[in-house]
């Protein structure tokens, strides 16, 4: 009994600090800032060179399927010098007919040869996720214009 009793503390101390964490109504994974702007809640990933802001614009449930949602992702320039060359890495199974702005490459988001954004200008793209928040993205690769 003693043994059960101690995996079951190991067990929720375990899912406890591998949960999600609430940003409104929605879950910012590990890794992801919540920010609340004027009533709207984002999930924020922050690199020096290239900020990446996730919103939740939509979310429904597919019945068996489950829970989708919608999110816009925003690419911000925060250098002095143009970004190219931009690669976006996910954890998460995304669908490539339920992206638009960017091409999926396995857990790759690749930004089209001619995007570039130049200092202080965003890129927007955006996809659908299943589950109920977005997917965790980090910026895997890009090239900075001196």
């Amino acid at each position: 009994m003693k043994y059960l009793i101690a995996i079951l503390l190991a067990l929720l101390a375990i899912s406890v600090t591998s949960a999600h964490y609430q940003c409104g109504r929605y879950a910012c994974l590990p890794g992801h800032t919540c920010i609340c702007d004027n009533g709207v809640f984002k999930c924020v990933y922050v690199c020096d060179e290239l900020i990446i802001t996730q919103t939740v614009t939509e979310s429904w449930v597919d019945g068996a399927d489950g829970p989708s949602v919608k999110v816009e992702v925003e690419a911000y320039n925060h250098t002095p010098h143009t970004i190219k060359d931009i690669v976006i890495a996910t954890d998460a199974k995304l669908n490539a007919g339920q992206i638009w702005g960017a091409q999926l490459n396995g857990f790759f988001l690749n930004m089209a040869s001619y995007v570039s954004i130049a200092p202080g200008q965003t890129h927007k793209f955006g996809y659908i996720n299943k589950g109920d928040h977005a997917a965790r993205l980090w910026v895997q690769n890009i090239y900075i214009s001196k």
